[in-house]
């Protein structure tokens, strides 16, 4: 069984984690029970929501009890870091959430990078839109409503979107959403074919979904590429050596993944499980080579 919980705060994820657990009354039904229980932290992205659930089904399959918990990035490196949480599957690293790792890898691992191209991330805007350059918003501010669509408040991106705007001398304002917030606001403009820029990154369904294009960064604001990293609490792989390896298996390239969001993306979050399980279904060989 799934147990997904939408958390906003450490102490609140700390606090629901510890109640959700076994009692610890020294039974060999309890231990066992907790050998078979599997807790991954996850954020709003889409790559995030894509393999967090896709091993949520892999390892139900196998007999685990997987807890799915949302939350947003600086709770989840704590999570891991203080081990009430197992995992976390989408860690930009070195850069984009270096800081992060860096507050926790005492207590942290990187089990692997499973994501096979390099990330890229920064401001993007649909191909309509005639700039080319970072340096171009300054003079076609008001074009945007002075403002650039943004995530999470705590993710990587915007702060390097921060920076940007700050070292390009932009008079456009940082707009924190979500990920979801983003994509609604995207999603009206192409529709209305009207200008919009918006912090976005790759892998990422949008890019198929509508034309879009990064405006060029020479300043190298948004750093060079990062790899996805699954990172775990450093007692993980003698927890859980069998899902250490399987995860150490673990990789999916850009075709492979974007057609596992896209499913997903196509249906209600109630039948998310259905998509992810039809994608297994036809990638079964794949899924095998990593379990093996």
């Amino acid at each position: 069984m799934k147990k997904l919980l939408a958390l906003g705060s450490l102490a609140a994820m700390t606090a629901v984690i510890a109640g959700c657990g076994s009692s610890t009354g020294g039974s060999s039904t309890s231990s066992s029970a907790s050998a078979k229980t599997i807790t991954i932290g996850y954020i709003d992205w889409p790559e995030d929501v894509a393999a967090s659930n896709l091993w949520d089904q892999i390892l139900t399959k196998k007999g685990y009890h997987v807890k799915l918990v949302n939350a947003s990035v600086a709770p989840v490196f704590v999570g891991v870091g203080q081990g009430t949480l197992n995992l976390f599957m989408d860690a930009w690293l070195p850069h984009t959430q270096g800081s992060y790792w860096n507050r926790i890898k005492a207590n942290a691992i990187k089990i692997n990078s499973w994501y096979t191209s390099p990330t890229k991330e920064g401001f993007v805007v649909p191909d309509y839109v005639n700039i080319s350059t970072t340096s171009q918003l300054k003079s076609h501010a008001s074009e945007f409503n002075n403002q650039i669509i943004g995530i999470d408040p705590g993710a990587g991106e915007m702060g390097l979107a921060q920076k940007a705007i700050k070292s390009y001398g932009l008079p456009e304002q940082l707009v924190s959403s979500s990920d979801s917030g983003m994509l609604a606001a995207l999603s009206k403009a192409e529709s209305q074919h009207k200008p919009i820029v918006v912090t976005l990154w790759s892998p990422h369904w949008a890019f198929a979904k509508w034309h879009l294009k990064y405006l060029s960064d020479p300043k190298n604001i948004f750093g060079p590429a990062d790899h996805i990293y699954t990172i775990a609490n450093k007692s993980f792989p003698s927890q859980h050596p069998t899902v250490d390896k399987w995860l150490k298996n673990f990789h999916m390239n850009q075709a492979q993944l974007g057609q596992l969001e896209n499913d997903i993306n196509a249906v209600p979050s109630s039948q998310i499980n259905s998509a992810v399980n039809k994608w297994i279904s036809q990638n079964q060989s794949l899924v095998n080579s990593w379990t093996k």
